[in-house]
Order: structure tokens, then C-alpha cells, then sequence
């Protein structure tokens, strides 16, 4: 079963001859203004049992809260993060890390900032997770990310600090003594809900303007399974060559909430927590204590050796085995916070993590060499971005970028996806179909 993508074009549905438009259709038809617009899925008949294995578990609907992760944070990003798997699809690149990221990479402003270095048409969700650590990136990858869903790329945005092996992990720690956790050892997790659609029948793929790749045997067992469908009798009434009869659905878009990354979105709704705060230390530290690097909690027995640092080799292997690119970012910080101990032991994280990138498994962005990143300006304490920071960090982190996408986003394959056209077209005055032609590229 595949979506296919990219180019669209229109096809009228008022035709009395459903199979007839489809062979008739012009591909320079475009939607025109006033047409509300669907998608079209493709799929092989026999492909997709109508009811679950029973010795397989069913996935959890998003429509039915999933148990709590014991992080309230944590459950309010996932629950977005489905809806926007199901409005948007599989995002090209996913940020991940802890508060750092969560506040300190703007998807939209990242966007651009492609967009301008030549790749443009990215989708990009920020999945940060305050108090995050190596472990728990590890987990959000392996156990809570549906694993149809990965992206092309992932960036890991954070620092020294949630590589640090002597610390507690009281996140980790709370996710996985959670119901939410247990469940997802059962074998269930949370799946982005699939939205109702009209099953207009089989048609023959031969009338069709695409062509899926498709094996020769693969071909003949779907010819043979449906060889005494009514519908692929009607089918190939109309074209007594047809070899590909396929079954047709038409998913109707959703005109109330139209997406279109880059456009009307906030970063917040691609999951960005957006700060508004300035980091001014005289005024700061009249409201919190001022805490040195020897008594901060997230440096103590500050070790790159043990469960952090199985836990980010897991996620390299992880990656790896997928295909998918990793980008670690070490994001800056303030003067103010980098004390001589806290130098010290990011020093340290530095030359682990550059001496790590050189066997080119995944590619280390030092951030943190920037001087003009880290103006008190950009932060909204001393080691959190705010807004400001973020865009300037984003921005940054595309030009670094710019060099090393070709592999993981080649720029022909960035073409507007399906579903920007079947958002950003959605009024209509007539029912039409949306039918992509497939990029060969």
C-alpha cells in the first residue's frame, strides 16, 4: 500500500462514467479556484486484511487518549505530533533533544533557512522533550515513533548534558514506570488516525495517467485474485488489456484546518515552544540563585561512558540501519552560564562527539564555537534560547546544513507533496478528484 505523490492533477466526478473521466483526464488539468479537492489512494486489492490478525494487537486511535507518559509535556506533543501525522504525513526532517531544542530550533525559521540555501517545500516538526537525555531519545525513537512515520532526516539538538552518565535520569526514569510505557511494551502504540473515505470501486490501472512500480509477479497474483471481481469486470469492459485492476478510494481533505508548512502555521503548531523571555543576568539572578557548575545537578559525576552513551549508540545504530541521516547539534550557551567547570566538561563533550562524527555515521554541527549565538539577547535564562535565539540558531543551522543534505534530501526529490496541494486547493464548487502523477525521479 503506498501513497503516491507528487504532481496532481484534477479529475471532474460528475461524469456518469467514473473509469471514463479517469481515461479522458488531461494531465495539465489543474484544480481551479472554488473546487474542493481530495486525494486519491492506491491500493492493491488482498494487500490490506480488512480485520487485524488476531494474535496482533490493535493499534491505539489518537481518538482515545493513550495512557500518560507521566509528563504532561510529553503527552501534549504526541498527541500533536498524531494529528499532524495525519494531516500532514511523515515530516522530512524531525528535531528531537530536551527543553534545549524544544525552545531552541524553530521549525519555520529551519524552513527558510533551507529554503533559501535551495531546498525548499521541507516539512519539519520540533518533537523536544523537556528533561530529555540520550536515553530518552533512544526510547522516543525505538518504542514511541510509529516506524512507517521516520524521517528522512533528524536533527538532535541539545548538549553535554544529556550525555552525562553519572547523572539521575528522573525522566527517563518517569516515562518508563508509566501506564503509557507499559502499554507500548505490549506491542500497541499510538497511530495518527486514518481518515474516512469514499471506496469507489476498482479501476483499471491502465486507464490511469501514473504507473506503479509494480512486480511482473506480483502483478499476475493480483490479475488472478480479482479476476472475478465485479468491479474489475467493469474495469476491463472498458479496456479488455487491462492487467493492473486496482482498488480506488478517495480521501476527502479537511477544509476546516488546511495546512501548508511555511504559509499560516505557527511555529507552536510544528511543535515548537516559543519564548519570548530575554536573558538579563542582574535581573535574573534577583529571582533564582546563581549556581555554579561544581553544584549543578546535571554536571554531577559528569561521565561520557555508561547508560547515556550505550543509549546514543543505540540511536546511531538505529538510524543507521534506516537510512535515515543524524544531525547532533551542540547548541550554544551564555558566558554567564559556562563557568570553568561547566567549560570543562562541554570541552570534553566536544572532542568525544568530533572524534565520534569521523567514522561518518552521523554528522556533528558545533553551534556552541558561534560567538554571536550566545549573547545573553538570544537566551531566555543561561542556557535556554528564546524566539530570538532560535531563529538566529535555525538560520545558522541551515547554512551548516546546506553541504551535507544532498544525500539525505536530494533537491529533486523536493517537489510539493500531496497533501500541501490538497490543503492549499481545498475550496471548490464541484466534487473533483485529486490525482497525483507519480515523480520517477
Amino acid at each position: 500500500m503506498k501513497w503516491v505523490a507528487f504532481q496532481a492533477i484534477a479529475v471532474p466526478l460528475l461524469s456518469a462514467s467514473f473509469a471514463a473521466a479517469l481515461a479522458n483526464v488531461s494531465l495539465a488539468a489543474t484544480p481551479a479556484p472554488g473546487d474542493v479537492v481530495v486525494e486519491i489512494k492506491l491500493e492493491s486489492s488482498g494487500v490490506v486484511p480488512l480485520n487485524p490478525p488476531r494474535d496482533r494487537p490493535t493499534p491505539a486511535s489518537p481518538q482515545t487518549a493513550f495512557p500518560s507518559f507521566n509528563s504532561q509535556q510529553l503527552d501534549r506533543q504526541l498527541q500533536q505530533y498524531m494529528a499532524y501525522l495525519e494531516r500532514v504525513g511523515t515530516p522530512d526532517i524531525l528535531i528531537v533533544g530536551s527543553s534545549r531544542a524544544l525552545q531552541g530550533v524553530d521549525p519555520l525559521a529551519l524552513q527558510q533557512g533551507l529554503a533559501q540555501q535551495g531546498y525548499s517545500g521541507l516539512k519539519i516538526y520540533n518533537f523536544g522533550i523537556n528533561g530529555a537525555t540520550a536515553q530518552v531519545v533512544d526510547w522516543l525513537l525505538h518504542n514511541l515513533l510509529p516506524p512507517e512515520h521516520l524521517p528522512k532526516l533528524i536533527i538532535w539538538a541539545d548538549g553535554s548534558r544529556a550525555f552525562n552518565s553519572g547523572r539521575i535520569d528522573q525522566t527517563f526514569n518517569k516515562i518508563v514506570t508509566s501506564r503509557g510505557h507499559r502499554l507500548l511494551t505490549s506491542g500497541i502504540r499510538p497511530t495518527p488516525a486514518v481518515s474516512a473515505g469514499l471506496n469507489v470501486g476498482r479501476v483499471c490501472m491502465d486507464l490511469l495517467p501514473v504507473q506503479l512500480p509494480m512486480p511482473q509477479s506480483a502483478q499476475t497474483e493480483l490479475y488472478a485474485r480479482n479476476a472475478t471481481v465485479e468491479a474489475d469486470a467493469k474495469a476491463r469492459s472498458l479496456n479488455p488489456d487491462c492487467k493492473q485492476p486496482l482498488k480506488l478510494v478517495v480521501r476527502h481533505s479537511q477544509p476546516s484546518a488546511p495546512f501548508s508548512p511555511g504559509s499560516t502555521n505557527s511555529p507552536e503548531s510544528l511543535g515548537f515552544q516559543t519564548v519570548n523571555t530575554r536573558f538579563i543576568p542582574d535581573r535574573y539572578f534577583q529571582r533564582y540563585p546563581r549556581v555554579s557548575g561544581a553544584f549543578d545537578a546535571d554536571y554531577r559525576d559528569f561521565g561520557l561512558v555508561g547508560n547515556q552513551a550505550e543509549a546514543f549508540e543505540k540511536v546511531v545504530r538505529f538510524v543507521n540501519a534506516r537510512r535515515v541521516s543524524l544531525v547532533l547539534v551542540n547548541l550554544p550557551l551564555t558566558s554567564t552560564y559556562l563557568d570553568s567547570t561547566r567549560t570543562f566538561h562541554e570541552e570534553r563533550f566536544r572532542r568525544r562527539m568530533q572524534n565520534a562524527s569521523r567514522s561518518k555515521r552521523f554528522i556533528f554541527a558545533d553551534l556552541a564555537i558561534h560567538q554571536h549565538l550566545s549573547q545573553n539577547q538570544y537566551f531566555a535564562d543561561p542556557s535556554h534560547l528564546n524566539r530570538y535565539g532560535a531563529t538566529a540558531v535555525s538560520l545558522q543551522l541551515s547554512k551548516e546544513l546546506a553541504g551535507t543534505l544532498s544525500t539525505a534530501l536530494p533537491r529533486k526529490a523536493l517537489i510539493p507533496s500531496i497533501q500541501q496541494f490538497s490543503t492549499e486547493n481545498w475550496r471548490c464548487n464541484s466534487a473533483c478528484l485529486y490525482l497525483p502523477r507519480m515523480f520517477s525521479g
